[in-house]
């Protein structure tokens, strides 16, 4: 019996016509490869306004970010800071703490690293600001013990029912040196640097821009100290204490 001789995988048609759609099943999966080539980069856009305010002097500072990587690779956030310049007078840095993760939300979510897929977008509303060290946090807080009970017992007494009382000057007095010694909000044009920085280090990213404040906007923000005998603006809240938008302008 005459045997049919084998023809060698290589040479068979049938095998590279799979091979060749098993190919064209990945490739189809992948980016195209000019954007594989592409190294790690972030677009950064900043909304025009920017939000100024405080707490018993302590800088605040909201701004919209939208975050993008336009680069082949995944990037990683390390951290996102604003870094303020008054003149030759006056530099401090405020670093991203928390961000709103939804329009409408009243609750921040607390800013972690996080990663960036190539294409992929991060756009929210981010707070700045520098959390009171250990020492500032147990004094601040025994300031408003001070401030808040001194204010409870008197509204315990009914003359003071439906009024609004305030606090004894010797309970006043000193969270406002302690306001005075944390405010930083004063009159002029502010160079501000916005900086990502990334893993890998080369997708890290800033960008500069200006701000100004005037006096008028100086003693707006300053006049909060005025309700800190109340309690408004250091355990409660009041309307008028909302803070600045201000014009946002890239450099």
């Amino acid at each position: 019996m005459t045997q049919v001789p084998q023809i060698p995988f290589y040479l068979d048609w049938t095998f590279w016509a799979v091979v060749v759609s098993f190919l064209a099943i990945i490739l189809s999966q992948l980016p195209p490869i000019h954007i594989l080539l592409r190294p790690a980069k972030l677009d950064i856009e900043a909304y025009s306004r920017m939000h100024l305010t405080h707490k018993v002097g302590n800088s605040n500072a909201q701004l919209h970010l939208i975050v993008t990587n336009s680069g082949g690779r995944e990037v990683k956030i390390k951290s996102i800071v604003l870094n303020f310049k008054r003149g030759d007078e006056d530099h401090f840095t405020l670093p991203a703490q928390n961000y709103v993760q939804s329009p409408g939300d009243k609750d921040a979510v607390l800013l972690t690293s996080f990663k960036l897929k190539p294409k992929e977008e991060w756009a929210h509303l981010v707070n700045f600001l520098n959390f009171f060290s250990r020492s500032e946090e147990k004094e601040y807080r025994q300031l408003e013990s001070n401030l808040r009970n001194d204010i409870n017992q008197k509204r315990e007494k009914p003359e003071n029912k439906d009024i609004l009382v305030e606090a004894e000057p010797d309970n006043v007095h000193p969270m406002i040196e302690f306001f005075r010694r944390k405010f930083r909000w004063l009159p002029g044009e502010y160079e501000i640097t916005l900086e990502i920085r990334t893993e890998p280090d080369k997708a890290s990213i800033y960008k500069k821009y200006r701000v100004t404040l005037f006096e008028s906007d100086s003693i707006e923000l300053q006049d909060y100290a005025n309700d800190f005998k109340h309690g408004a603006g250091v355990y409660f809240d009041i309307p008028k204490h909302v803070g600045l938008i201000l014009p946002l302008t890239e450099v």
